[in-house]
């Protein structure tokens, strides 16, 4: 009996002319060996060249050109579905891709679609955690077979169409509670038609929507869920709002319509993300779920993925398999090339729950900003946490206490679309929930002026605790903005005098405490202080000099 369904279902899948079949979307099918041996749930990852079918906007995360490679024999052979794509990055925020997708049926009317892909990506925020991407696409479909219409009309088995798909994808930093959370929403085939030689018969591809979700709990584990929704009104010549029985008059439960197909899936990485291993739940829109389950090796310029899928009895698993050949360095665009100098002298500074980070300003006159990426592995896969920050200063909030967090800052240039340096030295530092108090600034009493010639002795007029390593003083000179600071070493003291300054300038400072943790814990800035500096001439004998 099981086989007598099964032919059923395969005379009807098969025999059926593929007017109503051309370009199924029953859930069979999908690119990449990553997304499919995740059970399809990659809509809110699409980080590689098969974004282009889960979700374009995904794109924008290519950190090279890359050409990507599929192959997926269906039903025992009867089907191939391949994929062939190349795509890159382009500029800082960009992406780009073609990708041929060939379906070729083993029948006999030696059956082949064929679509042709063209696909932009761009982040739409300046962190870059927001973006939008768009395929359009021609389709083909060619068969040797011929159908005639209710109205005496002979169509040729020749059809071409054009399609549009449209995806978008926000990237959540959690460093608290992991690394990150995908949410994505892709809208696959919107008006897509088919025009058949013969006649003036037009046949629309179903829309499918797709909203999908991403957990990064770190670099090595990833937890997805997506949902599709279509309402294919006829796949393979059935109507989706009937079952349809067997021989004896049972219903085929499985052919009973479902708009909505749930797809799950998990993602481990091992020995240095060299091995990655992978499974999942699929749906589909006329037969009963199934397990998936995946592998992948990854080199630094290739990986190979495979995909197993379980399906009905008697309809075979299918085996996917795909090859990614990766170009450049990482980061490396293919762009005009920047000519705009990384910051230097990256400093971190822990705080309860924070990070204070300071650096250098680039004084080149085309830099509009900096952008900062984290990382809490040392020396790689850095995520965008800040952009455009236009002071070389910024507190990084939101972080776990006791968890080392790696930074790196890039100058951002003026042209559009912005292009940004190579990074910046990485600096590294761990919050933790113990802070030493702000120090307050006071002006405290003295037998002369002391603030002389080019110098500011900067007053705070307590010795540190016990416990504590000292200050450490920042100066600016525009309020409220790009502190830097002049000590080389905690100061144990109450004042500490700045010198090589403009005389008659106004100057602006704070100060914070120091820890003698290793490594140590810096406070908060103070309130800020201000005076202009004087000659050095009548500065008092006891006066401890310090130099900027």
């Amino acid at each position: 009996m099981k086989k007598i369904i099964t032919a059923v279902i395969l005379s009807l899948a098969l025999a059926q002319f593929a007017f109503a079949g051309a370009f199924d979307k029953g859930g069979v099918l999908g690119v990449g060996g990553r997304a499919l041996g995740m059970g399809h749930a990659f809509g809110a990852v699409a980080d590689d060249g098969s974004a282009v079918y889960w979700n374009t906007a995904g794109l924008t995360q290519l950190e090279r050109a890359e050409v990507n490679l599929f192959l997926g024999p269906l039903l025992n052979g009867k089907e191939y579905y391949t994929f062939l794509s190349f795509g890159s990055p382009f500029f800082q925020d960009t992406a780009w891709q073609l990708s041929v997708l060939s379906l070729i049926h083993n029948d006999k009317n030696n059956t082949k679609e064929f679509t042709v892909i063209g696909s932009f990506a761009s982040a739409l925020n300046l962190e870059r955690t927001f973006s939008v991407g768009v395929n359009v696409k021609y389709l083909n479909y060619n068969s040797t077979a011929s159908y005639t219409t209710s109205s005496g009309t002979t169509l040729q088995g020749i059809a071409n169409g054009l399609g549009l798909d449209l995806g978008v994808l926000y990237q959540m930093p959690l460093p608290q509670f992991g690394k990150k959370i995908n949410l994505g929403l892709f809208i696959q085939d919107i008006e897509t038609t088919l025009h058949w030689q013969g006649g003036t018969t037009e046949e629309k591809i179903p829309t499918i929507f797709k909203i999908a979700s991403a957990y990064y709990i770190d670099d090595n584990l990833l937890m997805t869920a997506d949902l599709d929704f279509f309402n294919d009104l006829n796949i393979s010549g059935i109507p989706l709002q009937e079952p349809i029985y067997d021989i004896s008059g049972n219903t085929i439960t499985a052919l009973k319509p479902d708009p909505y197909r749930l797809h799950v899936g998990v993602e481990g990485w091992f020995f240095k993300r060299h091995l990655g291993l992978r499974g999942g739940y699929t749906g589909f829109a006329t037969m009963q779920g199934r397990l998936t389950g995946g592998v992948t090796y990854r080199e630094d310029i290739w990986e190979v993925d495979y995909a197993y899928i379980g399906h009905a009895e008697h309809l075979g698993d299918s085996h996917r398999f795909s090859v990614i050949l990766r170009f450049g360095t990482e980061r490396e665009k293919l762009t005009a090339i920047s000519v705009v100098r990384p910051p230097k002298n990256l400093n971190s500074y822990p705080a309860n729950g924070a990070i204070n980070l300071t650096w250098e300003p680039n004084e080149e006159p085309n830099v509009t900003g900096y952008a900062i990426y984290m990382s809490k592995s040392p020396g790689a896969r850095y995520i965008p946490v800040a952009k455009r920050i236009k002071e070389n200063y910024v507190t990084i909030d939101g972080l776990k206490n006791g968890t080392r967090y790696y930074f790196v800052v890039a100058s951002i240039n003026n042209t559009y679309p912005s292009v940004e340096s190579a990074y910046s030295n990485e600096a590294s530092a761990v919050p933790a929930p113990v802070v030493p108090g702000t120090p307050e600034m006071f002006p405290v009493a003295q037998k002369k002026e002391v603030r002389k010639n080019g110098a500011v002795d900067v007053k705070w007029g307590k010795m540190p605790p016990a416990n504590m390593a000292g200050y450490n003083i920042y100066i600016t000179e525009s309020s409220g903005k790009g502190y830097v600071k002049v000590n080389p070493s905690p100061v144990n003291d109450t004042h500490f005098v700045v010198k090589g300054l403009e005389v008659g300038k106004k100057y602006f400072f704070v100060i914070t405490s120091v820890t003698n943790d290793v490594p140590p814990i810096e406070s908060k800035f103070s309130k800020e202080w201000a005076d202009v500096a004087k000659p050095e001439g009548s500065m008092t004998e006891n006066a401890a000099a310090g130099q900027r």
